[in-house]
């Protein structure tokens, strides 16, 4: 057992047998309903931090599905982290603070794939995972409470976490998904400034950034599918038909993934989000997948087998006036690709790539510290229909490419771990150096680093298909 004297009073969590201290849910902050969160500053006794927290609020998804979820129990009153570190607190050590993805609406249970007691133990590094309010409860309207929530949780760390041997000077926030945009929202956001030095955003999913506009629309949509008129009027509401109405919104609404997500209210968050973002001076590591889009094409029965007529039906829906030339660049561009491929390809361009050019190119020439990187490791399994897709480069940040319930989405080939080794290590390395050790990015050579077997620098000179269709999305 580990006993340790914060300011808000002792903490005891348990060594592993590698030379971990962990602590499991600790509560940094409080928060009611709709309301913003209360960050913990003491408690009374010893706070045994021995057991994950509960999750917020959620209905089932096909995520926890896939990676066969436990259920760790769920509750409104969710605010809780975990924090793992060397055992010799006796020197101040770089601190990662996790944030977890799932459309802002779902997340699993802590898995082998963000346990991060490797991380700790391969960066001498203390590293800290959160959990912030989902769906409605986090992202009601204009509401903005989840992001409140994670800047509570950043502010308890400061606060807090030199008792385990972190440096409060240097915080790298880093996330995937829907942690990767709310890793951008937190350099947009004034309240989080000074709160962390570094940041890496994975496949930040920067699509679901609202307007007020559309925060507007989507809290009526919800008030209708809960039968009320108020927000007031949801005070009354049980959990399960929170839930409900939520379930039924995310079916009915058009734009299903911006039903709840962080919102431009010029008061969190500033009106133009990106811009903010890509001004912020913190050093910034920003990448995707090569192929993020092909997991839920794969799980979608509508786009999992799509013939070339039916896919070109597909791009028409969605680029009306450029479809035949998208099929043309992308046919050729990638000639092995299946039609449900290509389609899953121009997704992944639009949705995630398209979205991190943009903000890469708003950063100020003068801001050298900015690095960018795509993850084109393709999983074997399913015949390599997976690519390399949403969410797969989790464990390899994490190091954790040898647990349990990594496998079904990496396959058990342990030169796995090659990879994993050295993107943990570039993440920690952004911490304790400053810089994840490859070359910068800026507008003249736009250099990439690919994480592959091996790995390598792409630069806007070469000939490629990747720079081929960044010039057709970038000159549209």
């Amino acid at each position: 057992m580990t006993l340790v004297n914060t300011p808000c009073g002792e903490i005891r969590g348990t060594n592993s047998g590698a030379g971990v201290s962990v602590f499991k849910g600790i509560r940094f902050a409080s928060a009611t309903r709709f309301q913003p969160p209360t960050v913990v500053t003491s408690w009374s006794g010893i706070y045994e931090a021995n057991e994950i927290g509960p999750e917020c609020p959620q209905v089932d998804s096909q995520l926890r599905t896939l990676l066969s979820a436990d259920n760790s129990g769920q509750s409104e009153d969710c605010l809780f982290l975990n924090i793992t570190t060397p055992s010799d607190l006796t020197s101040l050590r770089p601190v990662y603070v996790w944030i977890h993805g799932g459309a802002f609406t779902n997340v699993t249970p802590p898995l082998s794939w963000n346990d991060s007691q490797q991380l700790s133990l391969d960066g001498n590094a203390v590293v800290v995972t959160i959990s912030y309010r989902l769906g409605a409860f986090g992202f009601l309207g204009d509401l903005n409470l989840g992001i409140l929530d994670q800047i509570a949780a950043l502010q308890w760390v400061q606060d807090n976490i030199e008792a385990f041997g972190g440096n409060p000077h240097n915080v790298t926030i880093f996330g995937e998904s829907a942690g990767g945009c709310s890793v951008i929202a937190l350099m947009a956001s004034t309240p989080a400034a000074n709160l962390f030095a570094h940041a890496w955003a994975m496949s930040a999913s920067i699509g679901q950034l609202r307007t007020t506009e559309s925060a507007a629309q989507g809290l009526d949509l919800f008030l209708k599918a809960a039968n009320v008129e108020t927000l007031s009027q949801l005070e009354t509401c049980t959990t399960q038909e929170i839930l409900q109405a939520q379930d039924k919104m995310l079916l009915d609404i058009a734009n299903w993934n911006q039903g709840f997500s962080p919102t431009a209210d010029g008061t969190i968050l500033p009106l133009d989000i990106v811009s903010a973002a890509a001004s912020n001076p913190v050093d910034l590591v920003m990448g995707t997948t090569r192929d993020e889009s092909r997991i839920f094409n794969l799980l979608n029965p509508a786009l999992n087998s799509l013939d070339p007529d039916q896919a070109m039906d597909v791009l028409r829906a969605n680029h009306p006036q450029r479809a035949e030339a998208i099929w043309s660049l992308y046919s050729n561009c990638y000639p092995d690709y299946t039609p449900t491929q290509i389609v899953a390809a121009v997704d992944t361009d639009t949705n995630f790539k398209l979205h991190m050019w943009n903000l890469l190119k708003s950063r100020p020439a003068g801001l050298t510290n900015t690095w960018s990187y795509m993850f084109a490791w393709a999983s074997p399994l399913y015949d390599g229909a997976l690519g390399a897709s949403h969410g797969i480069d989790i464990p390899f940040i994490f190091n954790n490419t040898s647990l349990p319930r990594v496998h079904i989405y990496t396959s058990d080939d342990p030169t796995n771990g090659v990879l994993g080794a050295e993107m943990s290590r570039d993440l920690l390395n952004l911490g304790r150096l400053g810089n994840p050790n490859w070359l910068p990015y800026d507008q003249s050579k736009r250099a990439t680093k690919i994480f592959n077997m091996p790995s390598s620098i792409a630069q806007s000179h070469e000939k490629t298909s990747d720079n081929l269709v960044y010039d057709f999305w970038m000159n549209a």
